[in-house]
């Protein structure tokens, strides 16, 4: 009877999801037609039938259900790192869909990020080809595996986006239904990125989440960053910062290719816009290639783009490269703008040589009073 009552709260839990509309037709029906029959069949069932009545024998996942465990552990303790992947493909191969949520959370286990990462996504591409209602109600039961639901419903949106935008927006869990809703408009992205785009803005807003159109324009930049800047350039907000389309572009470009996306920024408009994503494709080449990105700011006329520029590879360089960092900064020509890169990368100055540093600033332009205030944690503020 405690059995019973056990399958029944189960299925019971299903059948809400299923009338949600998060389950597919032919998985709704199957959880109908079981959740009218177990209690009656144990009822009726008589108790010498279960020992004399012959049956198939069971799967050995379920004669063993320690099995997939134990099994799991030792492919975790084999040292050989290409071993243990072969091994957690085959192990993968031979999972049932019940068991796929326990060794998901399992995965965790894996200290090599690249090895976990994919070890996890060779589950989840299998747990969502074979079993996507089950997939989706893991992730609605389980916190901090909501991700699964993006993964779910760009399956779907594959065959039918707009079924499966109608169904994303019924979800009620807000995090579970803003992780379906991006992964519908991340295959709608594939082929009419400019539409998702301006579809995004209409499906709600997320707190504490990342924009749509951020994730969108990133998608964009890197398969095609010419049309993705420009459309980004024409339709996006006028200012810099972190979260604007221009930036979204810029980042995603510049990790590729940082001259084809340093030269874009110099067709912007002569604006903040301009001068931010200047400095940050600087920055971010500064980090992987030095000197050309010196090279190509060598070749800058004198005024705020060059300016732009130099703060961005200033603040690549500080962490490795103080000296240089701060005699780049002399050059730039605005002395307000020199001042706040100066005590923007000073903070990483001082913190990293106490002794030197303040001496070091000092010698680069700035007052006794400002390097005080950088030492004491109070310095300016920087663009």
């Amino acid at each position: 009877m405690i059995a019973a009552a056990l399958v029944v709260g189960v299925l019971f839990d299903r059948l809400l999801l299923a009338r949600n509309g998060w389950l597919s037709q032919e998985a709704q029906q199957k959880l109908e037609v079981s959740a009218a029959t177990p209690t009656i069949e144990m009822a009726a069932a008589p108790k010498s039938s279960v020992t004399t009545q012959a049956r198939a024998p069971l799967p050995a996942h379920l004669v063993e259900p320690a099995s997939a465990e134990k099994s799991l552990d030792a492919i975790l303790a084999k040292p050989d790192a290409r071993g243990r992947t072969r091994e957690l493909q085959a192990f993968i191969d031979t999972l049932s869909p019940s068991e796929y949520g326990d060794a998901l959370k399992r995965l965790r286990l894996i200290t090599s990020s690249n090895e976990r990462e994919l070890a996890t996504r060779l589950l989840i591409a299998h747990w969502i080809q074979s079993d996507p209602d089950g997939a989706l109600q893991f992730a609605a039961s389980n916190r901090g595996f909501e991700y699964l639901a993006d993964d779910v419903f760009q399956q779907l949106a594959a065959g039918d986006s707009q079924a499966a935008l109608t169904k994303a927006q019924a979800i009620p869990g807000n995090e579970l239904r803003y992780r379906a809703l991006r992964g519908v408009l991340s295959v709608m992205a594939d082929t009419d990125p400019a539409e998702a785009i301006r579809l995004a803005p209409t499906l709600g807003a997320f707190r504490d989440h990342e924009s749509f159109g951020s994730v969108l324009y990133r998608q964009w930049a890197s398969r095609d960053p010419q049309a993705a800047a420009l459309h980004a350039a024409e339709n996006g907000e006028a200012g810099g910062g972190w979260g604007s389309p221009v930036a979204q572009v810029v980042n995603t470009w510049a990790d590729k290719d940082p001259a084809a996306a340093a030269n874009w920024t110099l067709s912007l408009p002569q604006d903040e816009r301009q001068r931010w994503s200047i400095a940050q494709v600087t920055r971010e080449w500064g980090r992987d290639d030095p000197n050309s990105a010196a090279n190509w700011i060598h070749a800058l006329p004198a005024g705020p783009s060059r300016d732009a520029a130099v703060a961005g590879l200033a603040s690549s360089m500080v962490s490795t490269d103080p000296q240089t960092a701060l005699g780049w900064i002399g050059t730039m020509e605005d002395e307000t703008a020199r001042t706040r890169t100066l005590e923007r990368v000073g903070r990483e100055v001082v913190r990293q040589d106490p002794a030197e540093g303040p001496a070091m600033l000092e010698a680069a332009g700035l007052s006794a009073d400002q390097v005080a205030r950088l030492q004491r944690g109070r310095g300016g503020r920087g663009r």
